[in-house]
């Protein structure tokens, strides 16, 4: 008779709990509400729902099973989804390392939805043999996905969504691949390549290369902003993609771009691979807010060394500048010179971020300021 040890801890006054590291592979499908397989592991782990391991927020999730668009280019999805988190949502796109399913990247779902965004992770049609290219555009084809999500009835995240907001993030061959996702769609705001690896063939660019292969800044020409964590000693375990790592990818990003590298010191290819260290949690966390909420207050905190960098190398500066659109509502015009008008004759004050000449004080030269500005674009 099987050992029915593992399950008894499922059982509490009638409601269904998941201790889910104790259970065999087939205990843990069994469980699939509450539990998933992690195939790079061989393990079993917890799916969303009930205590946040990470932020304050519990999640759940939805797969195509639940209704999801079936995206024609990728195999199936994941979406992990935050309660009670700040609307609308912003979103992360995660994307696993070769050979493995949307599940093995899952930590970092769960660490995301916990901190107010959704994660969807990604199963790509062909995981072995698919190219860069094809990943990349089945990333894109996911956000299609996310985003009809907001407009589908019977989602739980119905009309809870920022379509408009969007991060690549992927590990390994993901990680390389979120570049190219930005390559192909500027309107991305940010990219989170963990421990990337690239493999790009041009046999005219690279023709004094092996197998047409190598990395040159034209195929990494775009201005999404890119955050790269890289283990130092990634060349020992992949010595064939010399040139095509974290440290590499960076410096073939253009200089005008929002880019950081943190390469972690001693680090193997699979550094980041989970959110387990605290100084890649903030970097990552970081990036996000920054560029997704456009949480300012955290600039300082992101462009700080960790203390487990053996190469730390950024593009990103905290310098505030003024916000001209004053009412926030994406146009700078007359209704924002109204209120700058109307704060000034009235004696009360906007912010730092009306605060155009940085004296502390909104005034008349504030207005001067603005209408030049209005006068120059």
């Amino acid at each position: 008779m099987r050992n029915l040890a593992p399950l008894v801890c499922f059982v509490l006054i009638g409601y269904l709990r998941a201790d889910c590291s104790d259970l065999s592979y087939e205990e843990c499908l069994y469980w699939a509400g509450y539990c998933e397989w992690n195939e790079e592991m061989e393990e079993c782990q917890d799916i969303g729902g009930g205590d946040s391991e990470y932020g304050p927020y519990e999640y759940l999730s939805i797969s195509q099973s639940d209704g999801m668009r079936d995206g024609p280019e990728y195999y199936d999805a994941t979406l992990y989804y935050p309660i009670g988190a700040e609307l609308p949502l912003k979103n992360i796109i995660l994307g696993p390392g070769w050979g493995s399913s949307g599940s093995s990247i899952s930590d970092w779902a769960h660490f995301f939805a916990s901190y107010g965004f959704i994660a969807t992770t990604i199963d790509y049609n062909d995981p072995i043999n698919e190219s860069h290219q094809d990943r990349a555009i089945a990333m894109l084809d996911l956000i299609e996905t996310v985003r009809q999500e907001n407009i589908r009835s019977d989602s739980p995240v119905f009309d809870q969504i920022d379509t408009n907001k969007f991060a690549a993030v992927g590990y390994s061959l993901s990680g390389g691949v979120t570049q190219l996702v930005a390559m192909l769609d500027s309107t991305l705001d940010a990219a989170i390549a963990l421990n990337p690896t690239i493999v790009i063939e041009d046999c005219q660019g690279c023709a004094n290369y092996d197998y047409c292969i190598c990395l040159l800044p034209e195929h990494l020409d775009h201005n999404v902003p890119t955050l790269i964590i890289s283990g130092e000693n990634e060349i020992y375990e992949l010595p064939d993609y010399e040139g095509l790592l974290g440290a590499d990818q960076y410096f073939n990003t253009p200089e005008n771009t929002s880019k950081m590298l943190y390469e972690i010191s001693g680090g193997g290819h699979g550094s980041a691979a989970y959110p387990s260290s605290e100084f890649v949690q903030s970097k990552v966390l970081n990036w996000a807010k920054y560029h997704l909420m456009d949480s300012t207050d955290v600039c300082e905190n992101l462009i700080q060394e960790p203390e487990d960098a053996s190469q730390f190398l950024t593009t990103v500066d905290c310098i505030l500048l003024p916000s001209f659109d004053i009412n926030d509502d994406g146009l700078i015009d007359s209704s924002d010179f109204i209120i700058l008008l109307d704060s000034v004759l009235n004696g009360y004050q906007l912010g730092i971020s009306a605060d155009f000449n940085f004296d502390s004080t909104v005034d008349i030269f504030d207005i001067l300021i603005f209408s030049d500005y209005i006068g120059g674009i």
